[in-house]
């Protein structure tokens, strides 16, 4: 099996530690960014595998940096596993009703966890996405 490479994009710094923590240790390749903007570069440049967005962040939310990646064509077929301590049911409920500059609606994301989140959930979910997404 090839290296997985999983982006995280979420502001809480200790969060950041216990989830790349927990992907090294399941054998991923995890890359971090503190803010929508610095995750969207390293997205563009490093094509991940999966991203993992949290919700609230400084300056642009999650859920914008999620649009934005659907509505981009480079990057809209990444699965995205949506990550946060808000009632995520109802904030995606939200982006449900978005529509893309192209007039379609934004789809749901792939995932979604609620935290706090077990070392053990957050892997299982970023590893169905990659068994989901990819055929090898």
């Amino acid at each position: 099996m090839t290296e997985r490479k999983v982006v995280l994009v979420d502001d809480e710094e200790d969060i950041v530690l216990y989830l790349q923590t927990a992907l090294e240790d399941a054998g991923f390749v995890a890359l971090t960014a503190s803010n929508a903007a610095e995750g969207l570069e390293l997205i563009r440049r490093e094509t991940p595998d999966v991203v993992c967005l949290d919700i609230l962040m400084p300056g642009e939310s999650g859920l914008s940096l999620y649009q934005r990646m659907r509505g981009d064509d480079q990057l809209k077929g990444i699965p995205v596993l949506i990550s946060s301590a808000l009632n995520v049911s109802k904030e995606l409920g939200d982006i449900t009703y978005s529509i893309l500059p192209d007039g379609t609606e934004v789809p749901e994301p792939d995932g979604v966890v609620e935290k706090p989140v077990t070392a053990e959930q957050f892997v299982a979910a970023v590893t169905k996405l990659i068994r989901n997404g990819n055929a090898d």
